[in-house]
């Protein structure tokens, strides 16, 4: 999950944070722009505080949730994780693996943006996508220090006018479908309510 970590931390740690909230001379530059230059100014602001968020998780969990939750189709990637299990959810089931996956998001990606320092490693490449499509894939590449090149994707749709991440893949390995196998494997063994229970346990709720 390495390579995941590294994507979350590059990408949904600025790439598109800025469509949420970009001034109208932002709304003139181009995908690929807006993503480089937000990432940099998240970096940077991060700069001289790694230490203290390190040793202070509730900090670490309040940046995370106030910059980056935010840019997450959170309902969309627990369905997608869930597959055929949420189509035979209840209400109440949906709510409550959401609250908790919730959760297990903020975890992974506070432990990747600690370890990114710069964006200057990454290699933009263009998005490929008509001009008014409601979902695009951003590429990169991510030249990491000891030389290795890692390719990296973030999948992002339009809900209600934003653009919203609901998948990333480092190495062609996809975050929803590691997820989706790991979910599915232990539903089978223990049952959906048991399996909810069980994320709680270790992940908290966020209610």
């Amino acid at each position: 999950m390495q390579p995941l970590k590294m994507l979350v931390a590059a990408f949904v740690a600025g790439a598109v944070m800025a469509p949420a909230a970009m001034s109208a001379d932002a709304s003139s530059k181009t995908p690929e722009q807006l993503a480089k230059q937000t990432v940099e100014k998240v970096l940077d602001d991060m700069d001289g505080r790694r230490e203290q968020l390190r040793n202070n998780p509730q900090q670490l969990k309040q940046l995370i949730e106030k910059d980056l939750v935010p840019v997450l189709d959170q309902r969309y990637m627990a369905q997608l994780t869930l597959g055929r299990y949420w189509r035979q959810a209840s209400a109440e089931q949906r709510k409550a693996f959401q609250r908790t996956f919730r959760n297990l998001l903020i975890q992974n990606y506070g432990d990747a943006l600690l370890k990114l320092k710069s964006g200057e490693n990454l290699d933009y490449k263009p998005v490929r996508a008509p001009a008014d499509a409601d979902k695009v894939t951003f590429n990169a590449i991510y030249h990491t220090p000891k030389g290795r090149d890692i390719h990296l994707s973030l999948k992002l749709r339009q809900v209600d006018g934003q653009w919203k991440v609901y998948d990333a893949s480092g190495e062609n390995l996809s975050f929803v479908a590691n997820y989706k196998e790991q979910f599915r494997s232990r539903i089978q063994k223990v049952g959906l309510d048991k399996f909810i229970q069980q994320m709680k346990s270790r992940y908290g709720t966020h209610e």
